[in-house]
């Protein structure tokens, strides 16, 4: 599964800010929906799924992946929403998970920030 440089995956993180899609930040089904649109394209199983809403704003999203996590959690009075992606998955590339970001950024019609992607070790 892994190969001889001992790496542990990749781990996408994106701070997605001025979101124009306003909607989209209190919206859990439509978060969720963008969620499980990403586990389907990238054959990710979803072992688990946490949500919770707060008051008086604000959601998180916790998808346990038998590939690791995947999460959101929004800041409606900061026009904010962080995303994280860890998968144990072995890519030639960040191609994936810049995919991942572009459709992201597509869905919120948030501004274009350069997407984190850690290459995780053992």
């Amino acid at each position: 599964m892994f190969s001889k440089t001992k790496y542990s995956g990749k781990h996408l993180i994106l701070d997605i800010k001025n979101i124009r899609n306003k909607s989209i930040i209190d919206d859990l089904e439509e978060l969720k929906s963008i969620m499980d649109t990403i586990c389907i394209s990238n054959n990710f199983t979803v072992l688990q799924r946490i949500e919770e809403i707060f008051e008086p704003q604000g959601l998180s999203i916790i998808y346990l992946l038998s590939e690791s996590h995947m999460s959101i959690h929004t800041f409606p009075e900061k026009n904010y929403i962080a995303f994280d992606l860890y998968t144990c998955r072995e890519y030639d590339t960040d191609d994936e998970y810049k995919k991942i970001h572009e459709y992201i950024i597509k869905k919120t019609k948030a501004d274009y920030e350069e997407p984190l992607i850690i290459t995780r070790k053992f």
